[in-house]
């Protein structure tokens, strides 16, 4: 059950998260690990490597979390034991080299981003087992919550300067005490959530990640396409760019919470893909001095992107029978190995005569293929997010509901087009959906909807499926 107040009583309670109104800084600290992985291979001070160090990050990354599967696979719970602290005391150790403190030879400091990339990996699966016990609205609140408190952080230490940057190196020791906090706080679920995911195979929606990766290769090119990007002014690119992820993260909150909106995730993941597609577009044909604010847009879908990717993992490792670290682990590969690929790949774009061209082409065919995978059918029939929409009952199953719906159509004289979109209605599939299934238009959808609200005497999805319970009567 979620941590969310609810109706009782009569009396409407707040639809914000009980501990949320008794605010802890434990239910953030996700953005530890991810402040700290966008400041230490963002560093200036990397000088000529710098370009080479998120390629070697990102794959260190990939290959921790499929390291820590393989071993947890081999050695059982023991393997949890390279979680929490001793991967926080790595990420700080791998800080050093990093942030240029000392000189050192190019192969330490790309040494220093395979640690770090590792440690990283292995601080993100030491989060994983909680996000993946709690209800997804808490989820919600707890991810894009950690994402305004982590890009306010990460505006701090851009405006910061050596020696206040090696406040870095200790950043990372907080995440495992946040999250020994917040183990502590979060309540056990009263109600056993419905398994959909069977097994591993099951767990993983294979065309949404296809997506993911897609989108994640465009992230990876966008930073190594451009050639001579200019940072300055440092600190404009900063504001601009931490304070709109802030007011995105703000905005989701407010319309999940207090609005009460349905978060469309095929919107976003769409919204994601066009940023940085558009980013990538731009970035051939523009000087020097324009590339910084281009690549400030591709940093802020990226940002994007890991949020709502976090919550998908979330959602499912909820619903599923699969460990969290395996879902968590391998469809983190699926986002970060994408990412090193395009940085590689960017380069060599960037090279060619007719690189104007090869972006632009490359840009349109990947956009294209990411809308066409993440669309709403691909999410409704993976079951992912179901618990944001009116949620059908656990005493009901698809087969009574088809029989419920019979039966009141009948009462209430609906026609058989519109017991055929009712069914659909209370099985939680969406308006495109239902249009996809019954061959008609979302318009047309949307009539026989308002017509069955009409002759049922409602006014939303939730009092029909009220009404479902209730047999009929109202």
């Amino acid at each position: 059950m979620s941590a969310f107040a609810r109706e009782e009583n009569g009396q409407q309670q707040s639809n914000w998260p009980i501990e949320f109104t008794q605010f802890r800084w434990a239910y953030f600290g996700l953005a530890i690990p991810q402040v700290w992985s966008f400041e230490a291979i963002h560093q200036s001070s990397l000088g000529n490597v710098g370009a080479s160090v998120p390629i070697v990050f990102f794959i260190a990354l990939s290959a921790g979390m499929l390291l820590f599967i393989l071993l947890r696979h081999v050695a059982g719970e023991r393997a949890s034991a390279l979680l929490g602290m001793p991967a926080s005391i790595l990420m700080a150790a791998s800080t050093v080299p990093l942030l240029g403190i000392v000189q050192l030879p190019e192969p330490a400091i790309l040494a220093g981003a395979a640690a770090g990339g590792v440690a990283t990996a292995l601080s993100y699966l030491s989060w994983a087992p909680l996000y993946a016990k709690m209800g997804l609205r808490d989820v919600v609140a707890c991810a894009f919550g950690a994402m305004l408190f982590g890009c306010a952080i990460k505006l701090v230490f851009d405006l910061l300067v050596l020696p206040w940057t090696c406040l870095l190196i200790a950043l990372p020791l907080f995440s495992p005490v946040l999250l020994s906090q917040a183990r502590a706080i979060v309540p056990e679920p009263k109600v056993k959530p419905q398994l959909y995911f069977e097994n591993a195979k099951n767990a993983f929606p294979l065309v949404i990640l296809l997506g993911v990766s897609v989108c994640s290769f465009i992230i990876g090119m966008t930073s190594t396409v451009a050639i001579a990007p200019s940072y300055t002014p440092r600190w404009q690119l900063s504001l601009v760019h931490h304070g709109a992820e802030i007011l995105a993260s703000m905005l989701v909150l407010w319309w999940v919470f207090s609005f009460r909106g349905k978060l469309h995730y095929t919107n976003m993941w769409r919204a994601i893909v066009i940023i940085v597609a558009t980013a990538l577009l731009f970035l051939p044909n523009i000087g020097p001095d324009l590339v910084g604010w281009v690549l400030v847009l591709v940093g802020i879908g990226q940002t994007l992107l890991v949020a709502v990717m976090w919550t998908m993992l979330a959602d499912v490792s909820h619903h599923s029978k699969v460990s969290p670290y395996t879902v968590f682990g391998f469809a983190w590969v699926a986002y970060a190995l994408p990412v090193a690929l395009g940085s590689s790949l960017g380069s060599v774009v960037a090279a060619q005569a007719n690189a104007s061209f090869l972006v632009a082409l490359l840009s349109y065919a990947l956009t294209v293929s990411a809308i066409i995978t993440l669309n709403d059918r691909n999410f409704i029939e993976g079951r992912l997010f179901r618990d944001l929409d009116a949620a059908v009952p656990d005493q009901v199953n698809f087969e009574s509901i088809d029989e419920k719906c019979a039966e009141i159509g009948a009462e209430h004289k609906l026609t058989k087009r519109e017991v055929e979109v009712m069914k659909l209605l209370c099985k939680g599939r969406s308006k495109s959906y239902i249009a996809e299934t019954l061959f008609i238009s979302e318009n047309t959808v949307r009539s026989h909807a308002r017509h069955i609200y009409q002759k049922l005497n409602v006014h939303s999805k939730q009092e029909m499926m009220d009404l479902l319970i209730g047999g009929g009567d109202r």
